[in-house]
Order: structure tokens, then C-alpha cells, then sequence
């Protein structure tokens, strides 16, 4: 390879940073939980699965309902990215598969200076007589006179960037009852007349939930006894009936329909 080019090459490495992007922009989605000493995770000891993600928000409904929560994820712009540094990071964090999106965003293009050393010799050729009183001496030869310096070449570049996400997956064990659920927005309020209830975002294949035909979309009033209206009243509700045959009530297109689900007891 040519000596400056490769210098450039190197200095384009230095500029983008040592560490891998996919590590050095990554954000925690579990407020810092030791996913290994969790109850609930099954962690990954093999290769992480890659998946070229499409429309993220489709994908991550469909990671929900197989049965894993999404750990972290990685945002960046950058040019060429070596798609390892995912991979290396979902070991990292025990994720068992992650999801990658690029695109991209347009070219960057510049100089950089590329100084090399610049040393010059100069040969100087000399002759001539000698007079002296024991006669006449001939004479002749060569002096070598060095001088160091340097020279700066401008090298143009383009580099093309690209913004990149990767979403990072783990496993979970079956669920107790098997919803993710999201808040009510004030106008689904409005809608049912009550500030109590959570809206139905996914429901995991397989889970109690999923055998009792609960669907997405679904708004979740109670479970026994306990009226559900955010995380913690939630919990409480599975908590109270752990492995237990319970009513669960739900509103679908408005309508309250209550269904006897036998909730899994804790592993």
C-alpha cells in the first residue's frame, strides 16, 4: 500500500475513536438491573442471532411477543461500521439476539494535511593542488551535507455516513400472565369515561393471556379483585393471584368482558 494513503487510513481510524461505536453509544433500557442476577432472564452463553431490522416498531412487537425484552440499543452516525461491534456488545450485555438498521444520511468530504519526513543530501566534489616547500600535492574527493525536514501533502477524502441502530434482546422466562401494557392516553380516557385501566401493547405467544384470547389492543381493568391502572397496581395483581384460576377484566370497542385465566406461579 502506499505509504500515504495508508497514513490516511489511519489517521481516519484515530479520528472515528478506539472504542466501537456500537459499545461507546450505548443506552441502558433496564435502569441498570444485573440482568444476570435477574430472575426472570434466560441469558444467551452462544452467538447472538442477527436480524436485519426493517420498521422498528413492527419489530420490536414482534420481539414482545416471542418472549424477550429489549435490554439496550445502540444510536449512531458514522461512516463504514463493521457490523462485529453489535454483535461483540450484545455479548456483552447477554442479549441472545440483535436487530440492526442502517441508513443512509449522505457523504462527508475534506483534506486532511499529511506530513512526512523530508530529508535532503547534498554531494559537494572538491579537487585542486597543494603548494608546499617538500612540493606540489594533488587533492580530490567528496563532502556530504544532510539537511531534515518535513513536507505537507493535502490528501482529499469522502466518506460516506450512515445512521446506524442496533436493539439488543433477551430472552425472558414464561410469564406470569404474558401483557406488556402502556398507559392511557387522556383521550382513551375520555373514551371510557375512568382514569383506570392500561392499554394492552403486546401479548406473549403462549402465555396465559395468549391461551385466554386476550388481545392487543385490549384495555386491562382488573385482575381479581385488584383494579389495574399502572405498573405497580399491576404487579400487585399478579402478585395476589400467583397460580391462581382469577377473573380478568377487559374492555374491548368499549365493551367489559371478564375471562377466568389461570395465571402461572413464579419459577
Amino acid at each position: 500500500m502506499n505509504c500515504k494513503f495508508a497514513t490516511v487510513a489511519i489517521v481516519l481510524v484515530l479520528l472515528q475513536g478506539c472504542a466501537t461505536p456500537y459499545a461507546q453509544f450505548y443506552n441502558d433500557n433496564v435502569e441498570g438491573i444485573d440482568v444476570t442476577k435477574h430472575p426472570n432472564f434466560v441469558l444467551s452463553t452462544g452467538e447472538p442471532k442477527v436480524i436485519r431490522g426493517n420498521i422498528a416498531e413492527q419489530d420490536s412487537l414482534k420481539m414482545l411477543e416471542d418472549g424477550y425484552k429489549g435490554v439496550g440499543y445502540s444510536s449512531f452516525n458514522a461512516g463504514n461500521v463493521d457490523e462485529k461491534g453489535a454483535i461483540t456488545q450484545a455479548k456483552k450485555v447477554y442479549a441472545s439476539v440483535v436487530i440492526l438498521y442502517s441508513k443512509y444520511t449522505g457523504s462527508v468530504s475534506g483534506v486532511l494535511p499529511l506530513t512526512l519526513p523530508d530529508t535532503k543530501t547534498s554531494t559537494t566534489s572538491m579537487s585542486g593542488t597543494a603548494y608546499g616547500s617538500g612540493g606540489n600535492v594533488s587533492y580530490s574527493g567528496t563532502a556530504n551535507t544532510t539537511t531534515y525536514g518535513t513536507s505537507t501533502t493535502y490528501i482529499p477524502y469522502t466518506e460516506h455516513r450512515s445512521d446506524y441502530v442496533a436493539t439488543y434482546w433477551v430472552k425472558l422466562k414464561p410469564p406470569m400472565f404474558g401483557t406488556h401494557l402502556k398507559d392511557l392516553m387522556p383521550e382513551m380516557k375520555q373514551q371510557i369515561g375512568s382514569n383506570k385501566g392500561m392499554l394492552i401493547h403486546a401479548v406473549v405467544k403462549g402465555s396465559p393471556a395468549f391461551e385466554a384470547d386476550i388481545l392487543k389492543g385490549d384495555i386491562l381493568r382488573r385482575i381479581g379483585d385488584v383494579s389495574v391502572f399502572d405498573q405497580e397496581s399491576f404487579q400487585r395483581a399478579l402478585s395476589e393471584n400467583e397460580g391462581k384460576e382469577t377473573d380478568v377484566t377487559f374492555l374491548r370497542a368499549n365493551k367489559e368482558i371478564t375471562k377466568s385465566v389461570k395465571l402461572r406461579a413464579e419459577n
